[in-house]
């Protein structure tokens, strides 16, 4: 659906951006990756610590399905890929791609939607680099758009959660962690709108997660607040939002919870690929929202894709902006501010006319800071920029080969470089909070999979060295 309207409509826009270079100049992992690549993620697909991708393709093919894929590449560890064998052939239109580790055993496994085939689908690991033949969690879906994965339910499993656009429902399934999922009552078929992206995080801060919903009728927003902890029956309820974050606009592609001015709570942002608007909104629960721009058509008139998170290890978060055209930058980000919107003046990555609609960020280098990856929709490729900033706060220079993988994580962290046996390390939320407290022997590994999707702080020995991570 959403993809109909996109074709044609890439618009000249202005090209002004010329500013240090922070990243490293393209590598090209997969030259050709079938027809309009349009999905791609991050993960440790093969158990191995290493950051792995993942991509899916949706080629729309003037209304006709055509040979669409799931592909994945193995990561060695320092940002060499391998493309491996395609997981999936016979999946047309994937229009939602995440990973988690659903049946708690090996690497990430693979979950998508076809929005042709009306179905949402998992693929599991076999921690070795295969995969299982498609198993169907739902088939009676209508139009699927985004699907996103967490424990909903606060049982110790990964749920899911995804959108039926024509019959207006907005649905999540309990795990139960052995990869078998059950239908649940549905965080919203009231509203007659067509939903079509969502995204989940615990924006209230009371410990269960919450969802936001893109409506692509209207254009609109509205968060679903999960009433696990409020109900004291551990069931989970949902409640919407009293106020819309925001209505109106002409082509919303994406909506994701994150802490865009860096003040330790979360905000909602957007992403309207036809007006060239990706904003921000600072939403209070129940109440008024504030929309802020992030950036506008001067930048770039056709964004595509959207994600916050710390590229310089100072602590705030950028946003980084892609341009889905081929005529403005490719890839650019906005420097992050202390409890403030992020600066006015972007900073290019690069600049090609692949048109980019989908980015992974994570560290595929190992070396401790957040590298991109970019899918070219119109040149049917898949390539890295490895960030060449320092992120580590120390000046022990032998620190430098201290490092944590997977980054993201959604269970274990893996140290690489302590020096010394029983290693003290605490963990930090975005406010600060101390969270966790372990011990770790040499080489060892840290147990996060009970913390909160987010971003965290490491602060480790006694000699207080610092490292980032994101919990997804």
């Amino acid at each position: 659906m959403k993809r109909i309207l996109l074709s044609g409509l890439f618009m000249v826009g202005l090209s002004q951006l010329n500013f240090a270079q922070p990243f490293a100049t393209l590598q090209s992992i997969d030259p050709s990756t079938g027809n309009e690549p349009y999905e791609l993620v991050a993960g440790d697909l093969d158990g191995d610590g290493d950051q792995d991708l993942v991509m899916g393709t949706y080629d729309y093919n003037g209304g006709t399905p055509a040979q669409d894929y799931i592909k994945w590449y193995k990561n060695d560890g320092a940002g060499n890929f391998t493309v491996e064998a395609t997981i999936s052939s016979t999946i047309f239109w994937v229009d939602g791609l995440t990973v988690a580790n659903i049946d708690g055993q090996f690497g990430d496994d693979i979950i998508a939607t076809s929005i042709s085939q009306n179905k949402l689908v998992y693929f599991l690991s076999d921690g070795a680099g295969g995969f299982s033949e498609e198993v169907i969690v739902d088939d009676a879906l209508s139009g699927p758009g985004s699907v996103v994965a967490g424990d909903i339910n606060a049982d110790g499993n990964i749920d899911l959660a995804t959108v039926s656009y024509s019959d207006n429902r907005t649905v999540w399934y309990s795990g139960d962690g052995a990869g078998n999922f059950v239908l649940e009552t549905p965080i919203d078929d009231a509203t007659t709108d067509g939903p079509n992206y969502l995204d989940i995080a615990d924006f209230d801060g009371d410990s269960d997660l919450d969802i936001v919903v893109g409506f692509f009728n209207t254009q609109s927003l509205e968060i679903f607040y999960n009433q696990y902890i409020e109900s004291g029956s551990t069931s989970v309820s949902w409640i919407k939002d009293t106020v819309t974050v925001d209505s109106g606009g002409n082509y919303l592609l994406e909506v994701m919870f994150a802490d865009v001015n860096n003040d330790g709570a979360l905000d909602v942002l957007k992403v309207d690929n036809t007006n060239g608007e990706v904003a921000w909104y600072n939403k209070i629960k129940n109440g008024a929202s504030t929309k802020t721009l992030v950036q506008d058509t001067s930048i770039i008139s056709r964004p595509g894709a959207v994600e916050v998170v710390d590229l310089d290890g100072d602590g705030f978060n950028e946003v980084i902006v892609t341009d889905s055209g081929s005529n403005d930058d490719a890839i650019v980000y906005f420097q992050g501010v202390n409890n403030a919107s992020p600066s006015e003046t972007p900073t290019v990555v690069t600049d090609n006319n692949y048109q980019i609609f989908s980015i992974a960020v994570a560290d595929f280098d190992g070396d401790s800071d957040l590298d991109i990856a970019s899918l070219g929709n119109n040149a049917d490729r898949l390539d890295w920029y490895a960030n060449e900033r320092i992120v580590l706060s120390t000046n022990n220079h032998s620190v430098q080969k201290l490092s944590v993988s997977p980054n993201p994580t959604s269970n274990v962290l893996n140290f690489k470089g302590l020096t010394s046996d029983n290693q003290t390390v605490q963990v930090y939320d975005v406010v600060g909070k101390l969270v966790l407290t372990s011990n770790l022997s040499s080489n060892g590994s840290l147990d996060v999979s009970n913390l909160s999707n987010g971003f965290y702080t490491l602060l480790i020995g006694d000699e207080q060295h610092t490292l980032k991570f994101i919990k997804k």
